[in-house]
C-alpha cells in the first residue's frame, strides 16, 4: 500500500481446465492484458507511429488444458510435465516423473495425509509425535551413554543408554496404541520383546 508502482510484483494466475476450451493448438496457453484497437471516436492525434498493444507485463494468466495434455502425451523431462502428470494421476507418467523431480514425492504424501479419515489421521499425527519423541530420547541417550561409556571406557555404557531409551519409547508407542509392527519399525525391537514390554507396562 502506497508504494510506486513500479515496485508492484508480477501477478500471474494458473488456470487448469478438464475440458478443451480455447480454439488453440496448445495445451499451454500464456495470455497477457492487451488493449483493444482505438474506436475512431475516441482518437486523439498523439503522432504515435505504432500504439502500444500490451497494457502491462506484470499480470500474466497460465491455461492449461489437461485433455489436450493427454493427448499430446508429452515425457516426464520437465517441470511443469511431472506436475502435470501427477495432477492427471497417470501411473506409468508419475513413476517416471518422480525420479526426475524430488519434490512431486512430498507433494504425494501431502495428498495422502489429506485423503485420511479422521481416526488415520489422528494415528498418523500420534505416529509422527511419538518418532519425534523417540528421535529426540535416542539422541539424549546416546549422548549420556557416550558420556558413560567415555568415563567407564566401556562399550557397555552406550549400548545401555540407547536400549534404555527405546524401551521407554516403545511403551510410549503402546500406550498410543501403535501396532506392533509400526513400533518394531520405530525402534528396531522383535515383536517378542515389545510383547514382553507390553506386559511389563500393564503389571
Amino acid at each position: 500500500m502506497g508504494e510506486d508502482y513500479k515496485y508492484i510484483k508480477k501477478t500471474i494466475a494458473i488456470n487448469l481446465l478438464d475440458y478443451n476450451f480455447y480454439e488453440r493448438n496448445s495445451y499451454h496457453n500464456v495470455a497477457h492484458m492487451m488493449f483493444e484497437n482505438t474506436k475512431p471516436e475516441e482518437y486523439v492525434d498523439m503522432k504515435y507511429q505504432e500504439e502500444e498493444k500490451m497494457a502491462t507485463e506484470d499480470v500474466e494468466m497460465h491455461f492449461i488444458e489437461l485433455p489436450k495434455f493427454i493427448k499430446k502425451n508429452p515425457a516426464a523431462d520437465s517441470k511443469l510435465a511431472q506436475w502435470l502428470w501427477l495432477i492427471v494421476g497417470r501411473e506409468d507418467k508419475l513413476a517416471m516423473a518422480r525420479e526426475e523431480n524430488q519434490e512431486l514425492e512430498k507433494a504425494i504424501q501431502t495428498i495422502k495425509q489429506m485423503s485420511m479419515n479422521s481416526e488415520e489421521w489422528e494415528r498418523f499425527t500420534s505416529r509422527q509425535k511419538a518418532i519425534i519423541n523417540y528421535n529426540s530420547g535416542m539422541s539424549q541417550a546416546k549422548e549420556e551413554g557416550l558420556q558413560e561409556g567415555l568415563k567407564e571406557g566401556k562399550k557397555e555404557g552406550r549400548e545401555q543408554g540407547e536400549r534404555m531409551a527405546r524401551q521407554q519409547m516403545a511403551k510410549k508407542l503402546l500406550k498410543l496404541g501403535l501396532k506392533i509392527e509400526d513400533i518394531q519399525e520405530a525402534t528396531g525391537f522383535t515383536k517378542e520383546e515389545i510383547e514382553k514390554l507390553k506386559e511389563e507396562s500393564e503389571e
